[in-house]
Formats: C-alpha cells, structure tokens, sequence
C-alpha cells in the first residue's frame, strides 16, 4: 500500500510501499513501455456482499483520481517504492458522495478486490474523466491510503469499478471503512 495525505484536495506526499497489487478497470490497461497491453480480467470467485454506504462522520473518506507516469503540470509527483513516480491530478474524479455501495471480493487467484458502486452521477463523472484523459491510471485513495492505481485503455462505462487490493483481508478491511460500519477499520487508513 501506498500512503498519501490528501487535504482540500491537494494530494501531499508521504509514501510506504508499491502499487504490486493494480488490478485493471478495463480489459486493456498500461503496458511498462507505456502503451495499451492486453489484460486478463480478474473476477470475484463468488458473489461478495454489497454494503451500503453509511453517512457517518468517522467513516474513511474514499476518493479516485486520474494519475499517469508521465509529467502533467499540476499534478503531483507521488514516489513509489521501491521505485517510480505517479502523477496525481488533485481533483478527485470520485468521492464518496458518488458511491451507493462497496464490496469485498476474491479473484480466482486468491487476491482481494475491492468493488466500488457507483450512483448515477458517479458514473457520468468517471465516463467523462475516462473519455477526456484516455490512457491513463486512476489511483483509489482510502482515507490517506492509496490502495490501487489500474490503467485504463477505453472510457469507463460500467457501475462497479474493480481494484486490486492485494489480499482478501486487505479488501474487507477497505470495505468496512469506506462503508463506515466498522470505526476501527477506518483508522486504518
């Protein structure tokens, strides 16, 4: 996982870990040279729980920004380990605000997935910044923890954005805090 301090939307840097575990959004993500490989989607292994989204005031914050590895003027360089660096536009495309639901998955290889479901705005929203800025990444940030970064290769246009968490545990733990039903997850973050 990747640590990230975001305020007023302004995304400040303070990194632990790599970003090993990306899933993709799409069935295409970036390549290491930059360009558009294909992918083999990833899929739950069985139906999760969808969890409703709690208004709470303790609940983690939950946000989705473009990122790329290429130099944006603007966005922010965030250091990856052990090395790298992302670029992160500071407005988030997502907030929790467009999400109704979240769950907790396992792919068939045993890795956890995190499944964010968006309302109706938050879809117009994500398929816009998607067909604007094709190619590029989005970083999910939980609370100041930034958990994924997929590529995309094509504007998304489906209700559930899938992101690879690393474990089961990993997964769980996100959903419960982004849901706002368990205080002490949302610590984590």
């Amino acid at each position: 996982m990747v640590r990230v301090r975001v305020g007023a939307w302004i995304v400040g840097v303070s990194m632990i870990g790599c970003l090993a575990a990306c899933q993709p959004l799409a069935p295409v993500q970036q390549g290491q040279a930059g360009g558009p490989t294909q992918a083999t989607q990833t899929l739950p292994t069985k139906a999760p729980e969808v969890q409703a989204i709690e208004s709470r005031p303790d609940a983690a914050p939950v946000r989705v920004f473009l990122a790329d590895t290429a130099v944006h003027t603007g966005w922010v360089p965030v250091s990856l380990k052990p090395d790298g660096v992302l670029y992160v536009r500071t407005d988030p495309v997502l907030t929790r605000d467009d999400l109704m639901g979240v769950q907790a998955a396992t792919a068939h290889d045993g890795s956890g997935i995190l499944i964010l479901i968006l309302n109706d705005e938050g879809l117009q929203k994500i398929h816009r910044a998607t067909a604007a800025h094709p190619g590029l990444k989005l970083a999910l940030v939980v609370g100041h923890t930034m958990l994924a970064a997929p590529g995309y290769a094509v504007p998304i246009s489906e209700q559930q954005l899938a992101f690879g968490v690393g474990t089961r545990a990993n997964a769980d733990l996100a959903a419960r805090a982004v849901a706002g039903r368990d205080r002490e997850a949302g610590k984590n973050f």
